[in-house]
């Protein structure tokens, strides 16, 4: 399906970024605030940022941020696919 590594692969920000990723997708597929994200995630904001914009720029994610600095985030297709394949998929083996 993709060319990307396997969740244990990847740098820890970002694996937990798209854990929590995918629970929102997961518990009704509703965007998350970028502060429930960092939150859940338990990364700082400029972590999160940087993490939704290399998961944006691989097309893994999408990102809205507005003026004030609030936004949210979700998960593209291919994110989804991906996520699917990782998490359902983990304990599996």
């Amino acid at each position: 399906m993709t060319d990307l590594p396997p969740i244990a692969q990847l740098d820890p920000n970002i694996a937990a970024l798209l854990a929590q990723l995918w629970r929102a997708a997961s518990t009704g597929g509703q965007p998350w605030s970028l502060a429930r994200l960092a939150k859940q995630a338990g990364l700082g904001m400029s972590t999160l940022l940087r993490g939704l914009n290399l998961l944006a720029e691989l097309g893994l994610a999408h990102m809205e941020r507005r003026d004030n600095g609030r936004g949210r985030a979700w998960l593209s297709e291919e994110g989804l696919a991906c996520c699917r394949e990782w998490f359902d998929a983990s304990g599996q083996d």
